[in-house]
């Protein structure tokens, strides 16, 4: 019989993640115009995803959020914030119960994506 790995909540782990772009460039190499589009992408898409999952953990809509949150972990992974990454993996099936719980600490990570793609 196997067992589930466990999520183990370590707000320090997660809060101490910063956005970068190792993934990007062990993705990319030296493919300089390559790397500029898929920043250009994330850029453009995640505002747009940070707005409708928070229009919808606004109006208390856990299953519509999780729809969100789906999405932008995998912005989270790209941009090298992997324990960030089990964190949101996490929150999407509390979400998907209809969960919250973990809003305010999700919220940060955002906060700081969102900080990060404003300043590169």
């Amino acid at each position: 019989m196997e067992s589930k790995k466990e999520y183990v909540y370590n707000p320090r782990g997660f809060m101490e993640e910063l956005p970068n772009l190792s993934y990007v460039v062990s993705l990319v190499g030296d493919d300089f115009d390559f790397k500029e589009k898929f920043l250009a992408i994330i850029k453009h898409e995640f505002p747009f995803e940070l707005g409708l999952y928070t229009f919808h953990i606004k109006r208390e809509e856990p299953r519509h959020a999780a729809e969100y949150v789906h999405k932008l972990k995998y912005r989270i992974s790209a941009l090298g914030m992997d324990q960030a990454y089990e964190f949101a993996d996490k929150f999407e099936e509390r979400l998907q119960k209809g969960d919250m719980s973990l809003a305010t600490e999700f919220n940060r990570i955002l906060k700081k994506i969102d900080a990060y793609l404003q300043n590169i």
